[in-house]
């Protein structure tokens, strides 16, 4: 059985590896490497196994036992050999991780939790009291940014 650090992500992914762990009195700091031959290109959906560069992404994850977890994940940038292609480089993807997103997924779906059980201030203590790094503001803007279909309410009469 695999241990939060040995897999902090949840779920097994064959091509992520940690390289190094740290931890403080309040974080757990990993460091984790993405080992893929190949990847897809989002646009052209065409597979590329020419790799261009890399570069690392800063992403909050649920805490561990009183721990804020930061991960810190080097990713590769690939080059597109799809000549009708508009991106000419594009950057692998994680199943766990949106682009551009400072947060996993499983985080988010927490804090979705939080936020709509309460209101943004109170939330915002719950989150710090969990070791969540996240202010009332960002709860709101998450609150503002959710869809949803407005029902008949059983409290109206017509």
């Amino acid at each position: 059985m695999l241990s939060y650090v040995d897999n902090p992500i949840g779920q097994p992914d064959a091509h992520v590896k940690v390289i190094h762990q740290e931890q403080t009195n309040q974080n757990l700091f990993i460091i984790l490497e993405v080992n893929s031959s190949s990847a897809t290109c989002p646009t052209c959906r065409k597979a590329s196994s020419r790799p261009h560069s890399r570069y690392c992404r800063r992403v909050n994850d649920l805490p561990f036992s009183n721990l804020a977890v930061q991960l810190q994940i080097i990713v590769r940038k690939w080059f597109c050999d799809n000549s009708e292609c508009e991106s000419r480089i594009f950057t692998e993807r994680l199943s766990w991780l949106k682009p551009y997103q400072r947060r996993t997924e499983r985080l988010e779906h927490a804090l979705e939790k939080i936020a709509l059980s309460t209101n943004c201030l109170t939330a915002e203590k719950v989150c710090r009291a969990l070791y969540i790094p996240v202010s009332h503001d960002t709860l709101l803007r998450k609150v503002k940014k959710l869809s949803y279909e407005p029902g008949h309410s059983p409290f109206r009469r017509y």
